[in-house]
C-alpha cells in the first residue's frame, strides 16, 4: 500500500486554560493520593459507568457515560445519590456484549453557547453509531434531546468486540474518534488485517470535522451525514479512491480511553493487547497523522505471532510477515510502526486490558502536572509515568490508594473542566482522585472562599465538601490571644465553635483585651474522624481540649 503524506502546518493550540478555570481553587502540595466517592448508585454491569467528563469551561457539574445508553449529570460537590438524567437513548444502543454500549461523548468546545454535542455507540445491530444531538433549547443549561440526533455515519462491525468508541476534540479544534478492529482474535481479516488496511475505517484514529470547516466530503463513512474531512488527513486521496481519507493514525487492535495533553497537545492511546502485551503509544503534539503504531505486525514492543504466542519476543524491527510499509528514509521507526512509550505484560498475574487516562493538569495538585495516569481493567491498578523525550519516566504505582477493589471494574478515567481526574468503576461508582483529606486546608492560599470576620452577620469561610468532593462532617473555628503583637510558634488555638455548615452564625461574641488581638484558623473533619491541617507559617498549635 503506499503512503501518502499531506502535510499541514502545526496544530494552533492554546496552552492557556479557559479564563477563571482554576479560580477559587486552593492548591495543595500533596505527596499522595486518595479517592472519594462522588456519584453512587449507578447502574452497574453492562449497564454501568463507562467515562467522565465536562464541557469546556463549566466548573459545576460532572457528565457520567453508562453503557446502557444514559448519560448523566451530577453538580459539583453534590450528594453521590443525586445525578440526574442528561440523555436517554437506551432503546437505541446495542449493549449486550461486553464491549458494546454508549462508549463516547465530545462536547462541542462551544458547547456553553450551541449546546451541541456527539457521541458513540453501537446500535442495537452491532453497527458503530457517530452522532450529533443538541440541547432541548439549544444552550447548556437544559438536557439533551434524544429526538435532536443527526447520524454523521456508520461503521459496520463484523465481530460484537474492539469497538473503540473514544472521541475528543483535538487541540486544532477537529474530532478524533477511536475505532477497534473489528473484533474476534489476531485481527482476522484480510491478509494483513483491518488496522493495517487503509482502505477500513477499523483499527485507526479518524479526524474529522462535524462542524462544517474546510475540508472535503466523507469518503468511508457509511450514511455519512455532515462532516467534511479536514485539510491535512495524511491519507486524504478524495472519496471513493483507494484511501479512507478520514484515516489519521492506523494499526490498533482496540484503543481504549486516549487523550490529549491539553499543554502540549501530545497524543496518548491505550491499545488493548491480544493476551501478552498491553500498550500505551504517545505522539507529540504538533505531528500531522500518518502513524503506524503496528498491530496486527506488533503487539507492544513485541512481535505478534499467533502460533508462537507469547514467545515471539523479537522486537518490532524483525517482526512479519511484511504488512507494514516502511516510513519514509530518515525516519527512526523500524518497519514503519512506531513503538510504544509503554507496554506491560498481560500474560502474567492478573493483568488483561490496559485503560488509558490522561496526563494530569488539574488545578488542585501542582505537585502530579504532568503525570500520566492509567490502570488495567482486570487487575485493578491504577499506575502513572512522565513522559519525558519520548521515555516513560518516574514509574509509579497507586493501586493502593486508587485501585482497590476495581478488578474487572475499572472501566476508565475521565476530568473534569479544572482538568481533576476521576475513576470510573463498572460496579456503579465514580471516585474522584483528591489529595489526602489531611493535607488540604479550610479556606487556604487562592479558595474564592477564605475566612470572613464579619462585623454584623455570619462569618463563613470554604463549603470544602463542594470544592474537594471529600465528605465533611463538621468544621472547627480555633481562635489564638496573641498578646505581644505578632504571632509565632508559641501561641496555641483553641477550639470555639463546631457545626457541619460553612459558617459561624453571628461569629466571636468575644473581643480581644487591651493590647490583645485574636487569631483564628478554621479545620474540617470527615466521617472517619481525620481533620485538615491548619495551615499557616509558622504551623499552628491546635489545642487537644475537645470542642464546645
Amino acid at each position: 500500500m503506499k503512503r501518502s503524506i499531506y502535510f499541514i502546518g502545526a496544530l494552533a493550540f492554546s496552552v492557556a486554560r479557559a479564563a477563571g478555570v482554576c479560580d477559587g481553587v486552593s492548591e495543595v502540595r500533596n505527596s499522595d493520593l486518595a479517592r472519594v466517592t462522588v456519584a453512587s448508585g449507578l447502574t452497574s454491569g453492562l449497564s454501568g459507568p463507562l467515562f467522565i467528563t465536562a464541557p469546556t469551561g463549566d466548573t459545576t457539574r460532572i457528565f457520567i457515560v453508562l453503557q446502557n445508553g444514559v448519560i448523566r449529570q451530577l453538580a459539583r460537590g453534590a450528594d453521590p445519590a443525586s445525578t440526574t438524567v442528561f440523555l436517554d437513548i437506551d432503546a437505541r444502543v446495542g449493549s449486550t456484549s461486553d464491549e458494546q454500549g454508549l462508549l463516547g461523548l465530545a462536547f462541542d468546545p462551544a458547547f456553553a453557547d450551541n449546546g451541541t454535542f456527539f457521541v458513540n455507540y453501537t446500535r442495537n445491530d452491532g453497527d458503530t453509531i457517530v452522532s450529533r444531538f443538541k440541547t432541548i433549547d439549544g444552550t447548556a443549561n437544559t438536557v439533551g434531546d434524544p429526538n435532536s440526533e443527526k447520524i454523521l455515519f456508520r461503521i459496520d462491525q463484523p465481530e460484537v468486540n474492539h469497538n473503540g468508541g473514544w472521541m475528543s476534540f483535538g487541540p486544532d479544534g477537529a474530532l478524533y474518534i477511536g475505532q477497534g478492529d473489528g473484533g474476534g482474535g489476531g485481527d482476522n481479516h484480510g491478509t494483513c488485517g483491518n488496522a493495517q488496511n487503509l482502505q477500513t475505517l477499523l483499527g485507526k484514529i479518524l479526524r474529522i470535522d462535524p462542524r462544517g470547516g474546510v475540508g472535503s466530503a466523507p469518503d468511508c463513512g457509511l450514511d455519512a451525514g455532515p462532516y467534511v474531512v479536514p485539510t491535512g488527513n495524511p491519507f486524504a486521496d478524495g472519496p471513493g479512491a483507494g484511501n479512507c481519507d478520514e484515516v489519521w493514525t492506523y494499526g490498533l487492535r482496540n484503543p481504549w480511553r486516549n487523550s490529549f495533553d491539553p499543554v502540549n497537545g501530545d497524543l496518548y492511546i491505550a491499545d488493548v493487547g491480544q493476551g501478552c502485551w498491553e500498550e500505551i503509544d504517545w505522539t507529540p503534539g504538533g505531528t500531522h497523522g500518518g502513524e503506524n503504531y503496528g498491530w496486527r505486525s506488533s503487539e507492544g514492543r513485541h512481535c505478534f505471532n499467533g502460533a508462537q504466542g507469547c514467545s515471539a519476543t523479537t522486537s518490532p524491527a524483525g517482526c512479519g510477515p511484511a504488512c507494514v510499509d516502511p516510513l519514509p528514509s530518515g525516519d527512526p521507526e523500524p518497519n514503519g510502526t512506531r513503538v510504544p512509550i509503554w507496554d506491560f505484560s498481560s500474560a502474567v498475574g492478573s493483568n488483561c486490558a490496559v485503560t488509558g487516562g490522561y496526563v494530569y493538569r488539574g488545578c488542585r495538585m501542582p505537585k502530579f502536572r504532568g503525570a500520566y495516569f492509567y490502570g488495567d481493567y482486570c487487575a485493578g491498578t491504577v499506575s502513572s509515568f512522565i513522559q519525558f523525550g519520548g521515555v516513560a519516566t518516574d514509574q509509579r504505582d497507586w493501586t493502593a490508594q486508587l485501585g482497590a477493589a476495581l478488578q474487572f471494574d475499572l472501566t476508565s478515567f475521565g476530568t473534569d473542566a479544572q482538568g481533576e481526574l476521576y475513576i470510573a468503576d463498572r460496579d456503579g461508582l465514580v471516585y474522584a482522585v483528591v489529595p489526602p483529606f489531611p493535607d488540604f486546608e479550610v479556606a487556604g492560599t487562592g479558595s474564592a472562599s477564605p475566612l470572613r470576620l464579619q462585623n454584623s452577620g455570619d462569618w463563613t469561610w470554604e463549603n470544602l465538601q463542594a470544592a474537594s468532593w471529600h465528605p465533611v462532617t463538621a468544621y472547627r473555628v480555633y481562635r489564638a490571644i496573641i498578646t505581644d503583637g505578632r504571632f509565632d510558634a508559641g501561641e496555641i488555638f483553641d477550639c470555639v465553635h463546631a457545626g457541619p455548615s460553612p459558617s459561624w452564625p453571628g461569629g466571636d461574641p468575644i473581643s480581644p483585651g487591651p493590647g490583645e488581638m485574636f487569631s483564628y484558623v478554621v479545620t474540617a473533619t470527615n466521617p472517619g474522624g481525620q481533620q485538615t491541617g491548619p495551615g499557616g507559617a509558622p504551623v499552628r498549635t491546635l489545642s487537644a481540649f475537645p470542642c464546645p
